[in-house]
């Protein structure tokens, strides 16, 4: 395994410097165009296709989606997907957690981001065994990506179980459009993050090649982070602070020093024939109110001991065939790999490394063999369009990269090899047969999914349009699980639509998850979604645009409960929801502006549950000592009701210059400030909460972003930008609460994140 993962990774750092310097002098690089750039005419003709398979017309998507351009991307001061979500997408944002950042889309986020889907290129790249959406999103180089599509909202009958949340859709650049020799890169001061990259493109009758190689490395900062404990609450790292006298842990730090790898190599031969491969590494914190360092030595040498490294490898094979006039066939291949290396306790009473298995909480890797098969039909009257799939997949659960099952395995605590594992025994962390979180699973498993898919698109009358989809999946450990929707779409005018889509999303847990309640000879059913969403998009002038959105979710939740020991169903959330985003676009400016307003409409728990994290408007809890925690409220936990976001863009000095700017308003914790006050009612620690009312938790948050970018020529430019320039507030980022389960206020944490100043560069050959 370790030999394998090192040829491979040679293999592509070869490729990418090979492309870079090889071939005859390029085209200068094609400007990437914004849809709201085009005319009407030219927007008919693009085919973006991020929630269906067979409309290609994007003012006729059966969903609720968010276009994000590589010129957006140029000018947006964002670490790295997650910040250039939050800042375009209306209804997105996201909060730290102790397994990580967790995004949110239309009030559904969890402790884990197993509700959303990305995917590169048409291939899912979720980490299946545990944390769901989690690679590329945390990776802080954006260069190599062309364009990134948000499906706002459930999409599981085009992309597969898990997609309840929203899609994520990154399209890498091709050699098309980004012809030639490039170089670039990025400082932000605060994080002392400094990266660079390389990339070449050539086109020619023969073929297109398109390489790509970045190195990123990030120190991270010691932020100004609000926690509790049992005694205290205030700034951790303060005199007479919680966890006094630890200092803080490091924020966005590289994990172990290691810097963040892209590489990427990108190649379309014979016409109808792709190839790309593609290797990314990222890291992250566990950042909750308990975020510290660690002496490790007893020397008074503090140092991070509560991080995660994502490492994945992508190999696809894709091939489009036109079989005649009317239908096609279309193929995809791949094999891919995930190793996930978490560092998560810390004990002085035992050896404390990062290899230890007492120290890890998760350690894995994922092999994947995936297939897919799409014939789709298209009458030449436009009358009728269909489409029809499958998709099969090979999944293993393994030690990690160039480990063994005795000291690369382990999940959930007690999933480990066995008796001979370093994590097996009656110490620290370890685990025997006596205990009921003990599975032992040798040198891991194997599963299987298959799945079946198709569409048909109707053309009743010129103006009124149908979609009909359906989706069956079926994994080893699962019942089929079915994902139908419906579309209705009406053409008003040739630039105003109205849409109606009625569907299902469903999610399995996790491959762990699975298979623990597969071995207890539990039942594995799944999440499901049930969305009515109504859309009117309209663009009345050659310069404006706007869209409206009203939903309805119906969630039956579920997910693992130990004390239960299987996969419970935690109770049933109804939400309402509204959008509203425009643009207003002149021949040197534009801007935009969205907003989103989501509001509980009602939450039960399930049969033997007594909390969740999903809202205190039906909770019990004894926290002992007297205090009996109750319901509260009708409000989402760890949801502001509203969010207001606006964006421009201005072009100054005959277009030698851009200005960026974004601000971000977040207002209505409803939810969270709910918890407080069930909290306070039942009796629990006035002085701590009175203190966290006192910091303004939970109240109006307005964050802003500026940039500035000289175009030199129209091969080179240089932007220096601001980040998260407090307006109003403290630049708090809030950590995901999973409920108060005692006396005290334990899960209120935020970060204030810094103000930072930056430099990126581009160079273009």
């Amino acid at each position: 395994m370790k030999r394998l993962q090192s040829s491979f990774c040679s293999v592509v750092l070869v490729l990418a410097w090979a492309g870079a310097v090889a071939g005859q002098a390029a085209d200068t690089a094609l400007k990437t165009q914004t849809l709201f750039d085009m005319s009407l005419s030219e927007l008919m003709n693009v085919e973006i296709v991020p929630a269906t398979i067979t409309e290609t017309n994007p003012l006729k998507m059966p969903a609720s989606v968010t276009v994000i351009t590589a010129q957006d991307i140029a000018v947006t001061p964002a670490r790295n997907l997650l910040d250039l979500i939050e800042i375009y997408v209306p209804g997105a944002f996201y909060m730290n957690h102790s397994i990580g950042p967790v995004p949110g889309i239309r009030g559904i986020i969890a402790d884990r981001p197993y509700k959303f889907l990305v995917n590169v290129n048409g291939i899912n790249v979720n980490i299946k065994a545990h944390y769901g959406a989690r690679l590329e999103l945390l990776n802080w180089d954006l260069n190599d990506i062309e364009r990134v599509e948000i499906v706002r909202g459930p999409g599981s009958v085009t992309y597969g179980p898990g997609a309840i949340g929203g899609v994520i859709n990154i399209i890498t650049r091709q050699a098309a459009n980004n012809r030639g020799l490039a170089y670039g890169g990025h400082f932000w001061d605060r994080y002392d993050s400094i990266g660079n990259y390389l990339s070449y493109g050539l086109k020619n009758d023969k073929i297109d090649l398109y390489t790509y190689l970045s190195v990123v490395h990030t120190s991270g900062h010691s932020p100004d982070l609000f926690g509790v404990d049992s005694s205290s609450s205030g700034y951790l790292g303060h005199e007479n602070g919680p966890y006094d006298p630890s200092p803080v842990f490091t924020y966005l730090s590289d994990y172990d020093n290691e810097p963040q790898i892209k590489a990427h190599v990108d190649v379309h031969f014979k016409d109808t024939w792709r190839f790309w491969a593609r290797y990314v590494t990222s890291s992250y914190d566990l950042t909750q109110g308990s975020s510290i360092k660690y002496d490790i030595d007893g020397d008074g040498d503090y140092e991070d001991f509560r991080q995660t490294r994502n490492r994945y490898f992508q190999l696809a094979l894709e091939n489009n065939t036109p079989l005649n006039d009317e239908f096609s066939l279309k193929s995809t291949f791949g094999l891919s790999s995930i190793d996930v290396h978490n560092v998560e306790k810390y004990s002085s009473s035992i050896v404390n490394d990062r290899d230890s298995l007492q120290n890890i909480g998760w350690i894995w890797s994922e092999w994947e063999y995936f297939g897919r098969v799409m014939l789709n039909y298209d009458s030449q009257d436009d009358f009728i369009k269909a489409a029809v799939g499958a998709e099969a997949s090979y999944d293993l659960i393994r030690p990690g990269w160039g480990l063994n099952e005795n000291d690369g395995l382990r999940l959930s605590d007690g999933i480990i090899s066995g008796p001979s594992s370093e994590a097996y025994g009656t110490g620290y962390r370890q685990v025997t047969e006596a205990s009921s979180t003990y599975f032992a699973v040798g040198e891991g498993w194997e599963t299987t999914s298959h799945a079946f898919l198709g569409e048909v698109n109707i053309n009743h009358t010129p103006k009124t349009t149908t979609i009909w989809s359906a989706r069956v999946d079926k994994h080893s450990y699962t019942d089929y699980m079915f994902s139908p929707r419906f579309a209705w779409i009406y053409e008003l005018d040739p630039s105003e639509y109205l849409k109606f889509i009625a569907q299902r999303s469903v999610r399995m847990n996790t491959q762990e998850e699975l298979f623990m309640s597969h071995e207890l000879g539990e039942k594995n059913k799944p999440e499901k979604l049930d969305t009515l969403e109504l859309i009117y998009s309209n663009q009345p002038t050659e310069h404006f645009m706007f869209q409206t959105s009203a939903f309805y979710n119906s969630n039956e939740v579920i997910a693992w409960d130990w004390n239960l020991r299987r996969s419970a169903p935690v109770g049933k959330l109804k939400t309402f929801g509204l959008e509203f985003e425009s643009q207003y676009k002149r021949e040197n400016w534009n801007i935009g502006l969205n907003h989103s307003f989501v509001k509980q409409l009602d939450w039960e728990l399930g049969d033997d549950i007594t909390v969740s994290g999903i809202s205190y408007s039906d909770y019990f809890q004894d926290a002992g000592g007297g205090v009996l925690i109750t319901s509260k409220g009708n409000d989402l936990n760890n949801w502001p009701n509203n969010m207001t976001k606006l964006f421009t863009n201005i072009n100054l000095y005959e277009n030698k210059l851009t200005l960026h700017g974004d601000l971000r308003t977040i207002w209505g914790f409803e939810g969270s400030k709910d918890g407080l006050s069930a909290l306070a009612r039942a009796g629990g620690n006035m002085d701590m909460i009175d203190h966290i009312n006192d910091q303004d938790a939970y109240d109006l948050e307005i964050t802003a972003n500026l940039s500035l970018t000289y175009h030199y020529s129209k091969s080179a430019d240089l932007t220096f930008f601001v980040h998260n320039i407090p307006v109003l507030g403290d630049n708090k980022r809030y950590s995901y609460s999973s409920g108060f389960k005692k006396s005290y206020p334990d899960k209120v944490a935020w970060i204030e994140e810094p103000t930072v100043v930056g430099v990126r560069w581009n160079v273009r050959f």
